[in-house]
């Protein structure tokens, strides 16, 4: 089973990465392909296959591939020319298409995680006081995986508060 936290976490890493350059901020950067990525290769091993009834985990997989597609563009624009207007033009739309496949992402994961959990919730009389606990104070248990001093927690919270912003908003799917 993957961490769907740790996978919400690393995607919005990989859209800082993404982000960096496309304003030239790093020097260079791979991406895995969709398939072999963490998350393509949970997707494609067991995610897929365990999760078939549940709707987002399609939408999800789609998401992913398109999410690739548009990253893998960026990536090759930054590690080749970059003194072709139309060339950075495409780069730059398909930076922005990225970030909005990338909320969609994070949405698709953590309507996952609590379909997975209302299930688990449903099937069990009572859950365990870890699994409550992580339902009823996601921070702490967030901070608990990640440790308080890793700077992954501060991406995390931004894009926590960005998911809450845009869910409070309704934006979540127009974006």
């Amino acid at each position: 089973m993957i961490d769907i936290t740790i996978a919400r976490i690393t995607h919005v890493e990989w859209v800082s990465q993404l982000e960096m350059l496309i304003h030239n901020s790093i020097s260079s950067a791979t991406l895995p392909s969709y398939r072999n990525c963490e998350l393509g290769i949970w997707l494609y091993g067991e995610g897929l296959r365990t999760y078939k009834e549940i709707p987002e985990i399609e939408l999800l997989e789609k998401g992913h591939k398109v999410f690739h597609t548009s990253a893998d563009s960026v990536v090759e624009w930054h590690n080749g020319s970059k003194f072709d207007s139309k060339k950075t033009a495409k780069a730059e739309l398909d930076f922005r298409s990225a970030l909005k496949m990338s909320k969609e992402i994070v949405y698709l994961l953590t309507m996952l995680e609590f379909k997975i959990l209302q299930k688990y919730q449903e099937s069990q009389e009572t859950a365990p006081a870890g699994l409550n606990n992580m339902i009823n104070h996601p921070w702490q248990a967030l901070k608990s995986v990640i440790g308080e001093r890793s700077s992954r927690l501060d991406v995390a919270r931004v894009s926590l508060d960005l998911l809450k912003k845009d869910l409070t908003k309704g934006n979540i799917r127009d974006s």
